[in-house]
């Protein structure tokens, strides 16, 4: 058979090896990242780390800032995958306290997926300010408000606020609550099942109806907010291709 026997590896091989590297090498960064930040971290250290010639890691992006743009880019991936699996197991499906309860679980358990939500400069340095997170960011932002008309017209969010001004309070509250204990005693900081349950009651109470939404709503809003997600993730991988 092709590629057995004779020392060669078959185009697929090879591709699949290539990425089983290219993998490497992103955990690599990540680890160094959250331990070091983005300005002290190092190409050097990065092959380091994950077993492989500097020249190995120029072979796959050509510029420390392409490794570190792939890096982002594969970590929005990674989260929107999380994301599906956690909502198609849900019964309450994505409406804005159930999504909210999933985004904060995901974001608590991945620090440099918190950092970049948050645009943490000391982690992530300049990163957070380059065309690539710019992209991400506005896709995002685009996707959040289609999500938050879908909301309003199937009875699942207030109305006496526009959508941007909505918009704003989400961001306010989300950020708040994970930089809260920056400025409290360690004894009054929240646990992270305390943060979670608390923003997701937060957004409840200032933001949806009292009365719940029908099954019926739910399954609807839920299937047109995967869509949504493919859509984003589809905009981050061509973001991605078109980078390489």
């Amino acid at each position: 058979m092709p590629g057995q026997g004779n020392g060669k590896e078959t185009p697929g091989e090879e591709r699949s090896k290539r990425e089983v590297r290219a993998d490497r090498i992103l955990d690599a960064t990540v680890e160094l990242v959250q331990r070091w930040g983005y300005k002290k971290t190092t190409i050097d250290d990065i092959a380091r780390l994950a077993g492989v010639a500097k020249g190995t890691v120029f072979l796959h992006w050509k510029t420390r800032e392409a490794l570190f743009e792939a890096l982002l880019l594969r970590e929005w991936l990674s989260a929107i995958a999380d994301l599906k699996r956690r909502l198609e197991s849900d019964p309450a499906g994505a409406t804005l306290s159930a999504l909210t309860r999933h985004m904060m679980s995901i974001v608590i358990d991945n620090p440099f997926f918190r950092g970049m939500m948050l645009g943490d400069t000391e982690m992530l340095g300049n990163l957070t300010r380059s065309s690539t997170a710019q992209n991400v960011m506005e896709f995002r932002l685009q996707m959040l408000q289609t999500y938050l008309h879908l909301l309003r017209e199937k009875g699942l969010l207030r109305t006496d606020y526009a959508i941007e001004t909505q918009l704003k309070m989400i961001a306010a509250i989300y950020t708040g609550f994970f930089l809260a204990d920056q400025f409290l005693p360690s004894g009054y900081r929240f646990s992270s099942e305390e943060m979670i349950e608390t923003m997701v009651q937060t957004l409840h109470r200032t933001l949806e109806p009292d009365e719940p939404a029908s099954p019926a709503e739910t399954e609807e809003v839920t299937q047109a907010f995967m869509h949504l997600l493919d859509q984003l993730r589809a905009a981050i991988e061509n973001t991605s291709g078109n980078n390489q």
